[in-house]
């Protein structure tokens, strides 16, 4: 009896000093969004791993040198997130994040400029006077002048279809997962959005070799999808490329970020890594 009540307290006095041993430390409260996602930094002892588990996500990070950093998607709402080494715990939030508006209008904007630059010139000029042709319009003309421009209204849509089909590869999904998920491929171009539970856009992130810059087709090929991508969230392209253009000229090399872009309120923070350039388009 008497050494089963010693193995007990010694028990009780190992989970202790375990219990002590262990230590989590938050760098704030409160973290911000960083391009698509908040990274949660601090320092953690008495464990190998800092586990966290936020609104719709969970998993564990390991600890190097007494320190963890843990990346998560932000979204529309603020979010708790709590963290744990061993036995000691902290909570911390996520704030929520602005939005561009609904993926779904920004995705079908971009779509319609894909397959309207794939029609043909003299379709596109007619696109135009078709685009005027408004029911109180359409209710002055004479029958020939009716007829005339339903025919117009037919050919453009008959390219219309035509064009879509063709350019299904280069479209955005009409939808797009919660959470972080690449939705295009243009050449050595990738695309990444951020998407709500509610169906609102966080973010795009353009991602794209730097060496590629270098080939005229694909450096192209970046411009355009950048250019789009913004046109999709109401952003005046030609100012944006003109400042980007500007400031990369002017880049040296060992510079891994570059001052923000802003327009229209929507910003273009853009950062470089050993290997790629990453543009990211927020509230």
């Amino acid at each position: 009896m008497k050494n089963t009540f010693k193995l007990m307290i010694a028990v009780g006095a190992t989970l202790l000093l375990a219990a002590c041993g262990n230590n989590i430390q938050p760098s704030k409260t409160s973290y911000g969004q960083h391009g698509l996602v908040a990274i949660l930094k601090g320092s953690a002892s008495g464990a190998k791993t800092v586990s966290y588990k936020a609104d719709d996500e969970s998993g564990k990070v390991t600890i190097h040198g007494g320190t963890y950093a843990i990346t998560l998607p932000v979204d529309d709402k603020t979010q708790t997130v709590k963290l744990t080494a061993g036995n000691a715990s902290k909570s911390v939030k996520i704030k929520a994040a602005q939005t561009l508006g609904d993926y779904k209008t920004s995705a079908a904007k971009y779509n319609q400029a894909i397959v309207g630059m794939a029609l043909p010139k003299d379709v596109q000029k007619l696109a135009g006077t078709v685009r005027t042709y408004n029911k109180q319009k359409m209710a002055t003309m004479s029958v020939p002048e009716r007829m005339a421009a339903m025919q117009q209204i037919q050919t453009v849509q008959n390219a219309m279809k035509q064009a879509t089909v063709a350019t299904k590869d280069q479209q955005l999904p009409a939808t797009a997962k919660a959470g972080i998920t690449q939705i295009a491929k243009v050449g050595q171009v990738k695309v990444r959005a951020n998407v709500a539970e509610s169906g609102k856009l966080i973010g795009y992130a353009v991602i794209v070799p730097t060496k590629a810059m270098k080939n005229k087709t694909e450096s192209q090929k970046f411009g355009l999808t950048l250019g789009l991508l913004g046109n999709s969230v109401g952003v005046n392209t030609k100012k944006v490329m003109k400042q980007f253009q500007k400031q990369t000229k002017g880049q040296n090399k060992s510079q891994t970020t570059i001052k923000t872009i802003k327009n229209n309120g929507v910003k273009f923070n853009i950062g470089f890594s050993t290997s790629d350039l990453y543009i990211y388009i927020t509230k």
